[in-house]
């Protein structure tokens, strides 16, 4: 079958997050109130990854059939019976681009607090590097780097104290010897007389700001009551799960509702935490826009345009991803068209030259991501 020159709407894969998600995903792509999601927390929705579908004969995010999936964030697994049927409704990523493996995970994250955590800059190891973007949707407050002259021994103590109580907290909960939110309530208090933000830089990053992660650095998203839905962002990374990616030394004392907690690795952080002031600092690491580009990078590229009426964009031999930041946009090629509303994305294969974006409202803002 010859490959249409068109967009694909994407289907994004929401993934639930119980201890740390949210509803601005959901209210920001009109999905709130609907179906199966209706009171679902969700902490990310994968935009773009390496298993993809993209839908046939829905061209409208605002089509009433139109809806995302509930997946894990380590597999493939979806959890909801699927609306769409394979060879009917929807393809695969990889049927239409030969950039397949080389795409970039893109996600839009809501988190009341992650972990401190470092990407690796090249393999070790159990460890994949991973190199990530933050493209901040609201303010927020998050950590980047450790401070100056701190004693690395002092921090890497607090840390094994903090893990050595959550593992007994959890073995009580899960042993049904403490209810789970007293083991939450005397982890948190618990933690705040450690407390491990003595030893990291803590900062307040602004709306449509953008930092490119330096590998080895510390960082993480924070809470905060004056920005009560937490961090909100638009993530492009390297398409590497967390499970070999992603190195933990403290996990905010998470304790799941089953009595869990998730896996630290302290040894591994302190081993490869990168601990030159330069790349500790987050000024030197916030992207400057030059003209519509915001970022460059050798596994991915943001450009952000601002659609008065419509504008001509060509692919140059790469894909193109867009995402609606504002506004509602056609997206107009030779064989086909797509309809996006604010908080949606479509897909453009290589095979497309060119193509057009339409402004449906007032100041519709997309973000295109490419090689």
């Amino acid at each position: 079958m010859k490959l249409q020159k068109r967009p694909y709407l994407i289907v994004p894969k929401l993934i639930i997050q119980a201890t740390w998600g949210g509803d601005y995903i959901l209210k920001l792509k009109g999905w709130n109130n609907k179906g199966f999601l209706k009171g679902k927390r969700i902490g990310q929705s994968y935009e773009l990854f390496s298993e993809t579908k993209l839908l046939l004969n829905i061209n409208n995010s605002q089509d009433k059939n139109f809806i995302g999936e509930l997946g894990s964030p380590d597999e493939s697994t979806i959890f909801n019976i699927t609306n769409y049927r394979k060879n009917e409704d929807f393809i695969n990523l990889n049927e239409v681009t030969s950039f397949y493996k080389k795409i970039p995970l893109i996600k839009i994250n809501q988190s009341n607090g992650n972990s401190f955590q470092i990407h690796l800059k090249k393999a070790r190891d159990r460890w994949l590097p991973k190199l990530e973007a933050c493209y901040y949707l609201e303010d927020g407050i998050v950590t980047f780097g450790i401070k100056k002259n701190i004693n690395l021994s002092e921090y890497k103590k607090a840390c094994l104290i903090i893990e050595k109580k959550l593992n007994k907290l959890s073995s009580l909960v899960m042993n049904k010897k403490i209810a789970v939110e007293k083991a939450r309530s005397f982890a948190q208090n618990f933690i705040k007389k450690v407390n491990p933000w003595q030893y990291v830089n803590i900062r307040t990053v602004k709306k449509y700001e953008a930092v490119l992660g330096a590998l080895g650095v510390q960082h993480s998203w924070e809470e905060d009551r004056k920005f009560p839905q937490g961090l909100v962002n638009y993530e492009i990374q390297q398409d590497i799960m967390d499970k070999i990616s992603t190195i933990r030394c403290f996990d905010k004392g998470k304790i799941k509702d089953d009595g869990s907690v998730r896996e630290i690795h302290i040894k591994d952080y302190f081993k490869y935490l990168d601990t030159n002031p330069n790349h500790n600092d987050i000024k030197k690491m916030t992207q400057k826009r030059k003209g519509s580009r915001l970022l460059t990078t050798k596994h991915y590229c943001l450009d952000i345009f601002e659609i008065d009426k419509e504008i001509v964009d060509k692919t140059n031999g790469s894909f193109s991803h867009i995402f609606v930041r504002e506004g509602r946009v056609v997206v107009k090629a030779d064989d086909g068209l797509v309809t996006l509303s604010k908080g949606h994305s479509c897909f453009i294969p290589e095979n497309v030259a060119s193509y057009k974006i339409i402004s449906k409202e007032e100041n519709s803002v997309v973000l295109k991501t490419f090689i």
